[in-house]
C-alpha cells in the first residue's frame, strides 16, 4: 500500500540531517516527497550539490521504516501536536515566499491567522528591568489592540513579550470591540522540548493561547546554530519587528535584518545613550527603523487609531488612595529601590512597604529583584 504524499512530507521534514536547502534540491529533482522517499540510489547520485552524507542517509533502509514513521506521526498526535507541510493549504501564507521557507512546521495550538496584524518582539536575553517591563507593556498593549505577538520563547525580552500578550483572559473583547491578540513562540529545537526550561509554564499556557511552532521534528536538541535559522520564521510570520534592547551584535538584530530583506516594518525602542543594551536599537534607528516610544506608534501603521491606552488606567486609578497614587507616580519602567521611593514620597519605610504591597496586589507594580520595583502598566 505504501505511504501517502503527506506522510512522506512528514518523513522529509522530520529528518534532523536534512535541511531545507537539501529538501528543496530533492524536490527540484523528484517533484514530490513520495518520489523522494521511494527514490533509488542512482537517482540520489544525480542531484547536483547534494552532500555525500545525505545521499548515504537517503539510501539507508533504516531511515525508511514505514512502521516507525507511522509511530512517530502517532506520537506527535498523542502529544497534542500537529504537522503542516508546504503542500497544505493551512501552511502560513506569510512564510511561502520568504527565502529558505521551511518545508513544514510542527506545532501545538493553532497557526497564526494571516489576516490579523502580527508584531514580532525580540531583544536581549540578559535584559535590564527597563527592557523586561517595556516588552511586557508593549506586548500587552498591542494585544489589547487586536495585534498578535510572536517571539522566540527565550529568556529575557522574548519571554516577557509572551507574558504581556497573555496577561488578560483569552478572547476577552476590548472596549472597541476587538478580540485581544494571541501569542506564538518559534522554537530552535524539537516541538516537545521547552528551552529554556524556566519558561515551561509559559510554554504550556501558550499551547492554548496561540501556539508553539518549530520546523524541527520531535526530540531535536536546541543546538546554537539552529536559533539564527528559526529567526527567519519569526520575521517571516510577522508584519513588523519591534526590537527592545539589543547589543550591536545580537540575534535580535539578525531577526531585524531578515525582516528588512522580507520587506517588514522595523521598530526600535530607544534607551540610554551609553548603555550597551541600547546600541543595537540606536543603530537600527540611525539606519531608518521607526523610533517608537508608545504602542500607538506601531498600531497606526496597521490602521489602528484612536486607541487610548490610558483610558482603562484612568478609571482604575480612582481606586487608589493618595499614598498609593504618590508612590505609583514616583515609579517608572526603570527599577527603583524602597529607600529612594520612601525619600521621594515623604513616607516612612514601613508606610512605603505597605503601599508597595497594596499596589503589587492590585497589579499596578512589579518587583524586580530585592527591594526594587517598577510600574506594571
Amino acid at each position: 500500500m505504501g505511504l501517502t504524499e503527506r506522510e512522506c512530507w512528514f518523513w522529509l521534514c522530520s529528518r534532523p540531517w536534512l535541511g531545507v536547502r537539501s529538501i528543496n534540491k530533492l524536490l527540484g529533482y523528484f517533484k514530490t516527497a513520495k518520489n523522494i522517499y521511494y527514490g533509488r540510489n542512482v537517482q540520489y547520485a544525480e542531484i547536483q550539490g547534494l552532500k555525500e552524507n545525505i545521499r548515504r542517509k537517503l539510501a539507508d533502509p533504516s531511515e525508511k521504516d514505514e512502521n516507525l514513521l507511522k509511530k512517530d506521526i502517532q506520537r506527535l498526535e498523542t502529544l497534542g501536536g500537529r504537522f503542516v507541510g508546504r503542500i497544505d493549504e493551512k501552511y502560513p501564507e506569510k512564510l511561502r515566499h520568504i527565502y529558505d521557507a521551511p518545508a513544514g512546521l510542527f506545532y501545538y495550538g493553532n497557526l497564526p491567522d494571516s489576516k490579523r496584524p502580527t508584531i514580532a518582539i525580540v531583544g536581549a536575553r540578559e535584559a535590564s528591568g527597563y527592557g523586561l517591563a517595556s516588552a511586557r507593556y508593549f506586548a500587552g498593549a498591542l494585544s489589547e489592540m487586536g495585534i498578535d505577538v510572536i517571539s522566540g520563547l527565550a529568556r529575557g525580552i522574548d519571554g516577557e513579550a509572551h507574558r504581556g500578550a497573555l496577561q488578560e483572559e483569552e478572547n476577552r473583547e476590548t472596549e472597541n470591540g476587538i478580540n485581544r491578540g494571541k501569542t506564538w513562540g518559534v522554537l530552535g529545537c524539537g516541538l516537545n522540548i521547552c528551552y529554556p526550561r524556566e519558561n515551561y509554564g509559559l510554554f504550556e499556557e501558550m499551547k492554548f493561547r496561540g501556539g508553539i511552532l518549530s520546523e524541527y521534528g520531535l526530540d531535536v536538541k536546541p543546538e546554537p546554530w539552529r536559533f539564527p535559522m528559526r529567526n527567519r520564521i519569526i520575521s517571516g510570520l510577522s508584519d513588523g519587528i519591534l526590537v527592545i534592547e539589543a547589543r550591536e551584535r545580537s540575534g535580535a538584530l539578525i531577526t531585524a535584518e531578515m525582516g528588512l530583506e522580507q520587506g517588514k516594518n522595523i521598530y526600535a525602542l530607544p534607551g540610554r545613550f551609553n548603555d550597551p543594551l541600547s546600541q543595537g536599537c540606536h543603530r537600527l534607528i540611525q539606519s531608518g527603523a521607526k523610533l517608537v516610544f508608545k504602542p500607538e506608534d506601531i498600531g497606526e501603521d496597521y490602521g489602528i487609531s484612536g486607541y487610548d491606552l490610558k483610558s482603562e488606567q484612568g478609571k482604575t486609578k480612582l481606586s487608589l488612595d493618595n499614598s498609593e497614587q504618590l508612590v505609583y507616580a514616583s515609579l517608572s519602567l526603570s527599577p527603583k529601590d524602597v529607600d529612594t521611593i520612601s525619600a521621594q514620597c515623604g513616607l516612612t519605610i514601613s508606610e512605603t512597604w505597605k503601599v508597595l504591597v497594596n499596589l503589587e496586589l492590585k497589579g499596578w507594580i512589579r518587583p524586580m529583584g530585592k527591594n526594587l520595583y517598577i510600574r506594571n502598566i
